[in-house]
């Protein structure tokens, strides 16, 4: 919890009574590694914030392929690069619009959640202007990871993403994560991913040599 009340004041400041009264309204929930967080087709009735592991959104095509919209975490190091954490595990146009998911929500690893009640953050949202504020902080977020997310594709490399997901989040590479959902969400096939990673391995391979030499 305390990693997530910093993370909450750095959007807006929070007194030690209100911090009691918005805790007060989760409830910690724990996945295993391969769980799903959501039914299919279920509307969203709750937000959860994830304070350990880590968690992949993603949508299911037609033909059994799914691509990985993104990964969510909470790394308090990566709030400087917006593509790459979400901490809001929620698929928020069927919150708030109450229709079912596209959305699928998958624990890559063992992860840890603090879930609040839709019909409860309401009311909250409703009982004071600083909460209100704390509502508009939070859809100003999500619309920033968004944005850069599409950004980043339209704009950027491959190569240029990959780097950029092997600086601020070296833990999809190092926890483990399955190639596949790393390329689905760089845009990429799994077959250019692994060349971009040769390319990068002889490279470095050549730096070093170059260097004793």
């Amino acid at each position: 919890m305390q990693t997530l009340k910093e993370y909450i004041n750095h959007f807006i400041e929070l007194d030690e009574q209100e911090w009691k009264q918005l805790s007060s309204l989760f409830k910690e929930v724990k996945y295993k590694k391969g769980e799903h967080i959501y039914g299919e087709n279920e509307v969203s009735a709750c937000l959860y914030f994830i304070t350990d592991g880590i968690v992949r959104s993603y949508k299911l095509e037609e033909d059994g392929k799914d691509f990985t919209w993104t990964f969510h975490c909470l790394n308090m190091e990566t709030l400087a690069h917006r593509m790459l954490m979400d901490i809001a595990v929620v698929d928020y146009v069927s919150f708030t619009q109450e229709v079912p998911e596209e959305l699928a929500f998958e624990v890559l690893v063992d992860a840890t959640l603090m879930k609040i009640e839709k019909k409860d953050l309401y009311a909250l949202y409703e009982s004071s202007p600083k909460w209100q504020k704390f509502a508009t902080k939070m859809a100003e977020d999500s619309y920033a990871v968004m944005r850069e997310r599409t950004f980043n594709l339209l704009t950027k490399s491959a190569k240029e993403r990959l780097e950029i997901l092997e600086e601020y989040f070296p833990g999809v590479f190092m926890k483990n994560v399955l190639v596949d959902h790393i390329a689905s969400y760089l845009g990429i096939t799994r077959q250019s991913l692994n060349r971009l990673q040769r390319e990068k391995e002889h490279r470095e391979h050549s730096r070093n040599k170059c260097s004793k030499g």
